[in-house]
């Protein structure tokens, strides 16, 4: 196990932050691209609607949060007290986000609790936000990766708007419904990109940071 993290730690520094920006970014912009043309080619292009599952979107999504599971592991190995502690929590969400988008849990516990799936994520949604305060602190005093960590954040923020305003209280689409699905799901996607760039860049901090102890 250890050899294997040894080795993405080394990937992750060869890789570096922004070809991370630039690779995830074109997906991103592709992807964005081809939802939009979905909606007047429906059938040849039904594996890019972005408001679906089990397509091309999603597998992308689950893939940049497994990524980003095996960051924050990376991370939370370079630190040293709580925060390694904190940085494995999130390791531990991110692969909750990886199997929720393959395995469409939220939507699965919705329809067979007959409760809003909203409600029955609250307790992770608190556990987040107070890891989200506990990391950013940590990031702000490392002096990198703040920022994108805080656009991560507003990134999700705002999708959860889009996403709340898309369905009125009878289950039909909202004007401006189809802005708001393709917005909502970049959105997610950019979070998703930003928090890797944070991540990579506090990596590649505490690497530099170690390595002439190491030595």
């Amino acid at each position: 196990m250890g050899g294997t993290l040894n080795a993405a730690h080394r990937l992750a520094l060869r890789a570096g932050p922004w070809r991370w920006v630039i690779a995830v970014g074109a997906v991103i912009a592709v992807l964005g691209v081809m939802g939009i043309l979905r909606f007047a080619y429906k059938d040849e292009l039904r594996l890019f609607n972005l408001d679906g599952e089990r397509n091309v979107p999603t597998t992308f999504t689950a893939l940049v949060w497994l990524v980003i599971s095996v960051l924050a592991l990376l991370v939370g190995r370079a630190s040293e007290g709580r925060p390694a502690i904190a940085w494995k929590v999130l390791t531990a969400l991110t692969l909750v986000l990886v199997a929720d988008e393959l395995a469409e849990l939220h939507e699965h516990l919705q329809f067979h609790a007959g409760i809003d799936w909203q409600i029955l994520y609250a307790p992770i949604g608190v556990v987040a936000v107070v890891l989200w305060f506990v990391l950013a602190r940590y990031l702000r005093q490392l002096g990198v990766g703040f920022p994108p960590f805080v656009g991560a954040a507003a990134c999700v923020c705002v999708a959860e708007v889009f996403e709340a305003l898309e369905i009125n209280s009878h289950g039909d689409p909202r004007r401006g419904f189809r802005v708001m699905v393709v917005s909502e799901e970049l959105l997610e996607m950019t979070a998703g990109l930003l928090l890797g760039l944070s991540l990579l860049l506090a990596l590649r901090a505490l690497t530099s940071r170690t390595a002439p102890a190491a030595a």
